[in-house]
């Protein structure tokens, strides 16, 4: 009797930690709105952890360029932070020029790792560090006047292949 109260309990927890999650330091409201949260498109991005209407542009990420601008092109950051005044947006990108999105938890996600034992959950997550991988992340810091001060640029993969070339 135990262990079937134990499943919806298990679901229970996971509904509720999957509603209170922040992106960004802001509530994600796109959770509790079926118009974002079940439109194709994001279902697309979910699935495949792209948002193809937005492309990485290297003339746009450099120093001298409001962040206004960058924000128009590329949307919200994947990642900001705020450390002393100074502000960082860190932009991630996929191999081929598409913006990464990290994929939501969802009920449905929690679910399936419980009815799997684990194992939906376990490949899921290989599935994002597999793609996370070959990111091509920038890191964007803003100076008082709000336009960009240093653009720092990591290739993931790059990085990668030169370990493996020297071992």
């Amino acid at each position: 009797m135990k262990r079937l109260l134990l499943v919806p309990t298990v679901l229970l927890a996971g509904c509720l930690a999957s509603g209170i999650m922040e992106q960004n330091g802001q509530f994600d409201s796109s959770r509790f709105d079926p118009a974002q949260r079940l439109s194709p498109t994001a279902f697309e991005q979910n699935a495949t952890m792209k948002d193809t209407s937005v492309h990485e542009d290297p003339t746009l990420l450099r120093a001298g360029v409001p962040r206004s601008q960058i924000a128009t092109a590329f949307g919200a950051p994947n990642k900001t932070s705020d450390q002393g005044g100074v502000v960082q947006d860190v932009y991630e990108f996929n191999p081929d020029g598409s913006k990464f999105v990290k994929p939501k938890v969802y009920a449905r996600n929690i679910a399936a790792g419980v009815f799997t034992g684990g194992i939906a959950t376990v490949v899921h997550q290989a599935r994002i560090h597999h793609t996370e991988q070959q990111l091509t992340v920038y890191r964007l810091t803003y100076g008082p006047d709000g336009t960009v001060q240093s653009v720092q640029k990591e290739s993931r993969q790059q990085e990668q292949d030169a370990q493996q070339s020297n071992p």
